[in-house]
């Protein structure tokens, strides 16, 4: 039995059975594989950042015995940015067909509409899901743009290609590799020597983050990891002593050894267009890499998605909920005999080491 099926069908209207309901069945900790920027519970909506450059690699000063302690001076001017959540939330309009269903005096009919509702809760948390998940992605890539129903949008800019606020690192964190990396050899093997671009990108991350170039981590989806499995140079590296590269592709764990980093993850993870073409959009896209740091650094994760308070609907009043995640609900439209059923969270990624992240174009 399905746990829907243990309550009365009218139970599915109490806003916080709804939700543990839906919590049971769909649960996000479970879906969010997001792993360098973990949900953080938030009680507010805004949310403050204080940028300012300290040279944290620096040396302290010698203190002469009788003498002042030096100052420390940072560098930069201090700044406040507050940054707004965003309310994600989608609805579907429960009509008074579905409704008399639900009072049905039939048992069996009351349950299967209690079910069709679960059911549309699901898709609906499903979907509020990808959206935090594609506004994750989005971030890392060095601007999240936010796009409202009526046309007005919003950019959020962390300065990964260094040229404004970010501007003390070594260089941009947005590179294009020199030659593609689906460039083929008459063997139709992948010939672009990759070993290089990685130690390349990785340095960048090791001199502005201060982590070691082992410690970083490559992913990628399955398109841009064919290039990589069977490229020439990994499979000359991986087959020593012998005249020419191996025929084999080589294996994950190979790949991470030879490019000498932590790992090596394909991400598959995908939104669809709301059409019939049902197209899949990659959250990290074919001929992309995205490269970080340890997922946690100085004891804190490179990125977080904040998690914050939404306004609901309860008893013709509008109230402000406290506890974190997403939320379902039922309210009462007044002007037609129908009822909305709606999941919202109010989330925003906040990027709290853009040094620990590079995005390289591997097709110039």
């Amino acid at each position: 039995m399905t746990v829907e099926e243990y309550l009365h069908p009218i139970d599915v209207k109490q806003s916080h059975i709804l939700t543990q309901i839906l919590d049971r069945k769909v649960p996000e900790a479970d879906v969010w594989d997001v792993p360098f920027m973990p949900l953080k519970p938030f009680d507010g909506r805004r949310v403050k950042l204080t940028v300012k450059e300290w040279n944290g690699a620096g040396m302290a000063p010698f203190k002469a015995d009788n003498a002042n302690t030096p100052i420390l001076e940072g560098g930069g001017t201090l700044q406040d940015i507050y940054i707004e959540l965003v309310t994600i939330a989608e609805k579907a309009v429960l009509n008074a067909t579905d409704l008399i269903e639900l009072a049905s005096p039939d048992n069996a009919v009351a349950k299967r509409a209690a079910r069709n509702m679960v059911d549309l809760g699901i898709t609906l948390k499903r979907r509020a899901i990808n959206r935090s998940r594609w506004m994750a992605w989005q971030a890392v890539k060095d601007a999240l743009v936010i796009t409202y129903p009526n046309n007005t949008s919003i950019t959020v800019d962390w300065d990964m290609n260094a040229d404004a606020h970010n501007d003390w690192m070594s260089g941009s964190h947005k590179p294009t590799a020199a030659v593609s990396w689906a460039h083929q050899d008459d063997d139709e093997f992948y010939d672009t020597n990759i070993i290089d671009d990685v130690y390349t990108w990785t340095k960048l991350i090791a001199d502005d983050l201060g982590c070691d170039q082992a410690e970083c981590t490559l992913h990628m989806n399955s398109t841009t990891w064919r290039y990589v499995r069977r490229n020439k140079w990994l499979r000359l590296e991986s087959s020593p002593g012998l005249p020419q590269p191996r025929s084999a592709p080589v294996t994950v764990g190979e790949a991470a050894d030879i490019l000498d980093v932590a790992g090596v993850k394909i991400v598959n993870a995908y939104y669809l267009d709301d059409d019939l073409s049902r197209t899949k959009n990659y959250f990290l896209p074919d001929n992309y890499l995205l490269i970080t740091g340890p997922y946690v650094w100085n004891g804190t994760p490179l990125a977080e998605m904040y998690d914050g308070l939404v306004a609901r609907v309860r008893g013709g009043q509008i109230v402000i909920e406290r506890n974190s995640g997403l939320i379902a609900e039922t309210y009462i439209n007044e002007e037609q005999v129908a009822e909305n059923m709606r999941v919202q969270s109010a989330r925003m990624p906040v990027v709290n080491y853009p040094q620990g992240f590079v995005y390289a174009d591997l097709i110039p």
